[in-house]
């Protein structure tokens, strides 16, 4: 009898200890939710998520993931110390897929014991009737009224025809997205050999092969173009190449031949894998549908370099007065360099111009009327960058510091904006972005704003695009984040500490590698 009795304390003792992990933090048993869940509007699927939402004592449990959380508006902080913090934040990032598993019905969980705070409350975990539980090392919230309202301020509704619905008071639009490709790696005077359009990557492989693969399923890939070989350097090699896309139009960009005696090549690459040569020269061209405008840049430069061709014509020919040097910026030694800033609106082109046998005049914004050639220059403040916005120009003068002008305006004057230098400039929806100077770490600040959007952090490159701002910042950057995504009314929708190489920005949806 005693022996039994001995025998029973052992397997008690066991079954208590087996129960709790090094930690001493107790086991439980988690199931996946048999119902459909929705949070922000996108149905999560819960079978291959990597982390996903969990049901114990018939209450969800949500993942406080590093995505998840901020996509539902919350900033979590972690240390060893400290235990986990909980906090809502004004910063909200778009919906990343983790889909990567194949998740069973039933697992187990942990109940954790390091410290946890939720806005600066503390979570006394052994006294919650639904605590908090650890599964796949990521901490688990019940989604009761307390924290799900109360606490995260979302919105909480459950029905058994719709399932699970959760959402924050800001939803956002754009679905980003992580994808790996192979794409080379190679130093180029082009921001990316990757882009998307349609249901499909761009990129370029290896060989100078631009490959073409489904989004839904990129390990199949098809040959859509070969670059040429680069034939003005040792060993054997290929053109640098950039891809992007216009107008839903995939364009790939790249130079063959020397600087003097070579020519830049714009391509057009078609979703069933054709192509056909949009641009060829040493120029700069936009369609806008009815009219094509074709600014020349050969050098040495010459004046009377800006054409253009309507619908219905079979030629360009030359638009504007032909004594300026179209598309082109005074440098301080009295020579120039190209530029790209050139938009066609409405009836009116404007484009940077200036006059190389004047000294005395400087760099500036002209407007060419493509029905009559009238040609006007609009401020007398010089200007080395502009950018067309809802009928606003904004503009960075020669010296660095910017301005606005109203087209809409008759007599308008430009109204300065800054009165410091900056490096840099974008904008979007009417929001100026700015770079600081390199003596001030080339820095991120949005116009009006007194605290830079990340501080540390060197700007390396800008996409605008579809309605959605990119910062992309140096690797070896001290800030907390590698790249920052804004959407037309100036939030940051999403924001990652990893260093990312490529982007592309296609109908509401990111795709980023690194």
């Amino acid at each position: 009898m005693k022996n039994k009795l001995k025998i029973l304390f052992i397997v008690l003792i066991l079954s208590i200890l087996l129960s709790i992990n090094a930690f001493g933090s107790t086991y439980v048993n988690v199931t996946l939710p048999e119902f459909d869940v929705r949070i922000n509007g996108i149905e999560i699927d819960n079978r291959n998520k990597e982390y996903p939402l969990i049901v114990y004592k018939n209450i969800t449990y949500f993942p406080m993931t590093y995505h998840d959380s901020r996509f539902l508006g919350l900033e979590t902080k972690w240390d060893n110390i400290s235990g986990l913090k909980i906090n809502r934040s004004n910063e909200f990032s778009a919906y990343v897929d983790t889909y990567s598993v194949v998740n069973k019905e039933k697992y187990t969980a942990s109940i954790p014991s390091f410290k946890v705070e939720v806005n600066g409350k503390v979570i006394d975990n052994s006294k919650e009737q639904y605590p908090l539980l650890l599964f796949r090392n990521v901490t688990y919230f019940p989604l009761t009224w307390r924290f799900a309202v109360d606490e995260f301020e979302w919105n909480y509704n459950f029905s058994k025809s719709v399932g699970l619905e959760i959402s924050n008071t800001y939803t956002r639009k754009v679905k980003i997205k992580e994808v790996k490709l192979p794409v080379v790696e190679r130093d180029s005077f082009y921001d990316s050999a990757f882009t998307v359009s349609g249901d499909y990557f761009y990129y370029e492989g290896e060989k100078g092969i631009i490959y073409q693969s489904p989004i839904n399923n990129s390990s199949q890939r098809k040959a859509v173009y070969e670059l040429p070989l680069w034939t003005h350097g040792s060993g054997e090699t290929y053109v640098m190449a950039g891809l992007k896309t216009i107008d839903e139009k995939v364009r790939l960009s790249y130079h063959v031949g020397g600087a003097a005696m070579g020519t830049d090549y714009e391509i057009i690459i078609n979703e069933d894998g054709t192509n056909e040569i949009f641009d060829q020269g040493y120029s700069h061209k936009i369609d806008m549908g009815y009219a094509n405008v074709r600014v020349d840049q050969w050098a040495p430069p010459f004046p009377n370099n800006l054409a253009i061709k309507l619908s219905g014509e079979h030629e360009y020919r030359p638009i504007g007065d032909p004594k300026y040097y179209y598309g082109r910026v005074k440098s301080g030694s009295g020579g120039s360099s190209p530029s790209d800033d050139l938009v066609l609106a409405g009836y009116n082109i404007y484009i940077l111009a200036c006059d190389l046998e004047d000294s005395n005049l400087t760099n500036g914004i002209y407007k060419i009327d493509i029905n009559t050639g009238e040609t006007v220059r609009l401020c007398e403040e010089s200007a080395m960058k502009f950018i067309y916005n809802y009928d606003i120009i904004y503009f960075m003068d020669m010296d660095g510091y910017l301005y606005q002008y109203n087209t809409r305006v008759a007599g308008s004057v430009a109204e300065r904006l800054t009165d410091f230098k900056v490096s840099d400039f974008t904008v979007l929806n009417n929001i100026v972005y700015y770079i600081t100077e390199e003596s001030k770490g080339l820095e991120l600040f949005k116009l009006g704003e007194k605290d830079s959007a990340n501080p540390g952090g060197q700007v390396k490159r800008i996409i605008n695009n579809h309605g959605y701002l990119c910062f992309i910042f140096d690797k070896n950057s001290t800030s907390n984040y590698k790249m920052m995504v804004f959407d037309e009314d100036g939030n940051n929708v999403f924001k990652t500490d990893k260093n990312i190489k490529h982007v592309s920005i296609n109908e509401e949806r990111l795709f980023y590698i690194r």
